[in-house]
């Protein structure tokens, strides 16, 4: 159960008219084209009236997609497990993967162009966790469904080879697309099912479903056909998107719709798939809650305790919640501090700017000031100038010794046009 109070949660996993995912023209008109084929029946869908294990007792958590598709989202109040409802029906999925699916989901025209849902390392990490359970032969015949663009194997089939293992690999598609890119690097890549590799007949060390099992519309029908193709001590590896993992996963933003799509007809955590696996007839060798897991064929599985699944997934739910709205509530808070700091910051440029002109307003008066500063600094060389020639003259008249009245007169006529040159320069 959920440590935090908040049941006005339900009503947020149930809001309509929001599209949490983004995307491009071409996903666009994709989305458009799908609605259309399933208006006029080109694409068939159907409700789910109960759950895998039996029970009826279904509740509704979410009417849409992340796409805004109308395909809701159930979940089992006896095991937990969260169902696609209503869904694409069985006899409508190889047109819908093979026209909508890659174009919806990544956006390009040509899956040349797009990125595999995981580029790097994802047939390295099924390898490590197949190891410990492998036998110690060292040949190996892998069988993965839905292969994509093949990356899986290719990697898978690398990896296993640095310990001298060799890998007879084969991969199965709906995807004309993928199914080209696959024969390009080499790969043994058909087109179906596990229904048409039981068709072709053979047995498997190790069968894949990374992010498949979840595309399966009748879980227990699919495992029976997996426990024909696989040996006895065969292993399947399952991987699909974690439903108590959304939190970990930035794509998601926390955002329980962001994480629904209309492809997966049901959506994990480990409780649920083990549980599911262990119904089927497969003992959980290895299993965590990104919903990776390892599992075998066995005839007396252990059942799984599903008790309080149900009750835990509405916890998680309700804290994922929870923390999405606290957190568009900080993101709103922070467009509002943030809009602060911008009037702010415009208050201190216009600040600055006055500042500005009042310093380059200083600068000229300090320049003029300087300038009327030599001004008065060459007057007063001046003035000095006058001032020691007068008083030089005023010495010599009365130092010298005056021999006759004319040099005496002399001498005055020269104070005289000194006073008056002096008297001239300053009373005018």
């Amino acid at each position: 159960m959920s440590d935090i109070n908040f049941p006005q949660f339900r009503g947020i996993l149930l809001e309509k008219g929001r599209i949490p995912r983004k995307l491009n023209e071409n996903a666009e008109q994709q989305r458009l084209l799908f609605l259309e084929y399933i208006k006029n029946g080109k694409i068939k869908t159907e409700e789910v009236a109960g759950c895998q294990c039996g029970s009826a007792d279904l509740e509704k958590i979410a009417e849409t997609d992340r796409f805004g598709l109308p395909f809701g989202a159930l979940i089992c109040k006896k095991c937990g497990l969260v169902i696609t409802s209503p869904r694409i029906a069985a006899e409508s999925l190889p047109e819908y993967y093979d026209t909508f699916y890659h174009v919806l989901n990544y956006g390009h025209l040509h899956v040349h162009d797009q990125q595999a849902l995981f580029r790097l390392w994802q047939g390295n990490k099924i390898y490590r966790m197949l190891k410990p359970y492998l036998t110690k032969s060292k040949e190996l015949s892998v069988l993965e469904i839905g292969a994509g663009t093949g990356n899986v194997l290719i990697e898978l089939t690398t990896e296993a080879a640095k310990e001298g293992v060799t890998v007879n690999a084969t991969g199965t598609e709906y995807s004309t697309d993928c199914i080209e890119e696959c024969r390009q690097a080499g790969i043994n890549i058909v087109y179906g099912d596990l229904d048409t590799m039981l068709e072709k007949g053979g047995n498997y060390d190790v069968l894949i479903l990374s992010h498949v099992f979840e595309h399966f519309t009748d879980l227990r029908a699919e495992l029976a056909k997996i426990r024909k193709l696989l040996k006895p001590q065969g292993l399947l590896y399952i991987e699909v998107p974690g439903l108590c993992n959304i939190g970990n996963i930035a794509t998601y933003n926390f955002d329980f719709l962001e994480y629904l799509i209309h492809a997966h007809m049901y959506n994990f955590n480990r409780t649920s798939l083990t549980a599911v696996l262990a119904a089927g007839g497969f003992e959980t060798l290895c299993a965590n809650e990104k919903a990776e897991a390892v599992f075998r064929p066995c005839e007396s599985a252990e059942a799984v305790d599903i008790s309080s699944n149900y009750a835990d997934i509405m916890g998680y739910l309700e804290r994922l919640v929870f923390a999405r709205e606290f957190l568009k509530e900080g993101i709103d808070n922070f467009s509002t501090i943030r809009n602060n700091l911008k009037d702010d910051l415009a208050t201190v440029h216009r600040w600055h700017e006055h500042e500005k002109a009042e310093a380059e307003k200083f600068a000229r008066w300090n320049e003029a000031e300087k300038e009327r500063g030599d001004i008065a600094r060459r007057w007063h060389e001046q003035e000095k100038k006058v001032a020691t020639e007068l008083m030089h003259a005023i010495d010599v008249h009365f130092k010298t010794p005056y021999t006759s009245v004319r040099a005496k007169l002399e001498s005055y006529r020269g104070l005289r046009e000194i006073f008056a040159k002096y008297y001239k320069r300053y009373f005018g």
